[in-house]
């Protein structure tokens, strides 16, 4: 685990320690106007210093839950108390807390503007699937995102079909004898269940859990070493499912289960098929 920030309203911050995930203490949006619950993904934005700058492929998200927000930036997850009242927005409590991962280049530089904008929001507007939020010099455009496909992924086996290299090239999977890459999840309860997974060279068994609209690792260990003609296929691999973001599809052969890195960027993905 590695250290953790705790972001003031305006982007001040002080060390704290690291947590697997975000904490949160619980504030109350009883009596709100605004029907801001579920997850969220950032389509634009600005600040007095401009537009913030979406890659194509990244995805910011934010979720609300009964007074809690938070989600992952392009390099950490996040997570604050909020209050709305009428249209009035408000991180509350001792400020946003978030995991500590490098982040430079234009990913740290998102980040870093759309966090300092989170914390300047005074207001927030839904207009069916489209939230904004806004404040002095601060906008945030989000869209609703679709509730992952957890009936149609979980109970089935998925094989790895493509992967991408770091070029964006996408290339067909390879594997040690006995080790096809593949990816299933188990349901044991309503919060998650069990998790295994090959890259085609090493396995993986863990545990997830339904967290803030879309499946989290909170467990795993991994066992297997890897030839050099598997090390690039076993990168792309292990990357995307430490934090997954999974998109259920309908391709010629059958369902396709596309898992990008939650803090990646297009060129990051895995696709599965049944």
């Amino acid at each position: 685990m590695g250290a953790r920030r705790r972001w003031q309203a305006r982007g001040v911050y002080a060390a704290g320690l690291a947590v697997a995930l975000p904490l949160t203490a619980c504030s109350s949006d009883s009596g709100a106007d605004v029907d801001v619950l579920g997850s969220w993904v950032l389509v634009s934005g600005s600040t007095a210093a401009g537009p913030l700058e979406v890659a194509p492929g990244s995805r910011v998200s934010l979720t609300f839950e009964d007074g809690q927000a938070g989600g992952r930036a392009p390099c950490n997850d996040y997570g604050s108390d909020y209050e709305i009242r009428g249209s009035a927005f408000e991180l509350t409590g001792e400020g946003m807390s978030m995991t500590y991962v490098g982040c430079e280049g234009a990913e740290g530089e998102l980040e870093s503007a759309y966090l300092s904008a989170l914390g300047d929001v005074e207001t927030v507007a839904r207009d069916a699937d489209a939230l904004t939020l806004t404040g002095d010099d601060v906008e945030l455009e989000l869209r609703l995102a679709p509730a992952w496909p957890r009936a149609d992924v979980v109970g089935h086996t998925w094989r790895l079909h493509t992967w991408t290299d770091a070029s964006g090239t996408e290339r067909r999977p390879g594997w040690k004898p006995a080790m096809r890459p593949f990816l299933r999840l188990e349901e044991t309860g309503e919060k998650g269940g069990r998790i295994t997974a090959s890259t085609g060279c090493r396995s993986m068994a863990g545990r997830w859990i339904d967290w803030r609209g879309a499946p989290a690792i909170s467990r795993s260990g991994w066992k297997g070493s890897c030839p050099p003609r598997l090390m690039d296929q076993e990168l792309a691999v292990a990357n995307v499912l430490s934090e997954p973001v999974l998109e259920l599809r309908t391709a010629a052969g059958g369902p396709e289960l596309v898992v990008r890195d939650a803090h990646g960027t297009g060129e990051s993905v895995v696709v599965y098929r049944r």
